[in-house]
């Protein structure tokens, strides 16, 4: 697979080298003319004509200012991009999916059902995942991207050593964009812009925002007394979780739940072990189980949780995932439909057609116009309710 991408690449260059040697020559033959014409005038006044060489260079690349704020130089046109972090690619899918040369791990074929067929027979490389690394160098070297995309979260962005890291010993580029959730909109155009798509990454932040905006109107004014307590599952016990303020719960704290979780916050993957006892003694009204480690029927059918009144009143949830998890591992842009989706599960009166929204965002987003049975896939992941 690496043979065959590396071998494109070089028949890009070798494209590109030519184009550049024409281009060159016909500057060269275009110089006596441009003097004449310049001496027919007087020559006074007139800026010096660029050699052609310069003109290529200035061409080819471009210096920006990425989220991190550090200074990086990228090729003005950008047509192959390799994503360090699975978050990335969740963003770079939706805004310029043919542009993805490899993967940090293989796709699900429930994955890619809303995803490109090309996207199917790209090579997995590896990436970075929190503390854990899986990619070497050499990999992404064969794989020559013309830009890596990094996304970081938070005050982290700027204090992340990883791009450099990697850009030294690649010699490829790497840009950094943010993970936040409210900086999804300026990431599109950003990133947009820096690889060529910045017309579409206008309109998906458009689309973003104007919805966040809408949901969140919604969600504010539900009374605080009708907020639930809510417990978010993850482990494959349900017994680790992550509290309020966690780059892990932005989408519960959104939909201005009670994160029940009285504990400590922990950086990177988070991930805080409580023990059963702490749960029951929680006693949340709705639990919430992270798809990628436990499912609603592993909790509903544990007699360790059945005194909980979430369990007994059979409002345990788990997560939609496909093509990426709605809430988080990695957070993504499809946050706006976990918001979306969860708010419709806590207020039951709120006014979201769920079914609605996700094909409008399957549409815009995926290009894909969703059946009746995709649709309630994607909706039904292992949902557990008695009302």
């Amino acid at each position: 697979m690496f043979g065959n991408v590396e071998k494109e690449r070089t028949m890009k260059a070798t494209g590109i080298r030519r184009k550049f040697v024409a281009v060159a020559l016909l500057g060269l033959l275009a110089l006596p003319l441009a003097a004449g014409c310049a001496g027919d005038q007087g020559g006074e006044g007139q800026e010096p004509v660029p050699e052609a060489g310069q003109q290529q260079e200035q061409a080819a690349e471009r210096e920006i200012t990425d989220m991190a704020g550090r200074t990086v130089v990228i090729p003005t046109q950008v047509d192959a991009v390799y994503c360090a972090v699975p978050t990335g690619e969740a963003m770079v899918a939706t805004l310029a999916p043919e542009k993805i040369i490899g993967w940090v791990n293989e796709p699900s074929e429930a994955t890619m059902e809303y995803l490109p067929e090309n996207l199917a027979s790209l090579p997995v490389i590896g990436g970075w995942m929190g503390q854990e690394a899986t990619a070497s160098m050499e990999d992404i070297i064969k794989l020559a991207p013309d830009v890596i995309v990094y996304m970081s979260s938070g005050s982290l962005i700027s204090t992340d050593e990883v791009p450099d890291q990697i850009s030294q010993q690649t010699g490829i580029p790497v840009v950094c964009v943010s993970s936040d959730l409210d900086k999804t909109a300026e990431v599109y155009r950003t990133l947009g812009d820096w690889i060529g798509e910045a017309e579409r990454g206008e309109q998906l932040a458009t689309y973003y925002e104007d919805k966040f905006d809408e949901v969140m109107a919604k969600i504010d004014a539900i009374p605080e007394s009708e907020r639930p307590t809510v417990y978010y599952a993850e482990n494959a016990d349900g017994l680790a979780t992550d509290p309020t303020g966690s780059q892990h719960t932005e989408v519960l704290d959104h939909c201005k739940v009670v994160n029940v979780a009285d504990v400590e916050m922990k950086s990177g993957q988070g991930r805080t072990e409580v023990s059963i006892e702490q749960v029951i003694e929680w006693n949340p009204e709705i639990i919430l189980c992270h798809s990628g480690f436990v499912l609603a029927d592993d909790i509903m059918t544990n007699p360790q949780w059945a005194d909980i009144q979430a369990v007994k009143d059979g409002k345990v949830y788990t997560t939609p995932a496909i093509p990426f998890n709605w809430f988080d591992r990695p957070p993504n842009v499809m946050r706006l439909l976990g918001i979306e989706w969860f708010a419709s599960v806590c207020y039951p009166s709120i006014d979201i057609d769920i079914e609605q929204e996700v094909r409008d965002f399957y549409s815009l987003f995926y290009n894909v116009d969703l059946t009746d049975e995709q649709l309630q896939a994607l909706l039904n992941q292992d949902q557990i309710s008695f009302n």
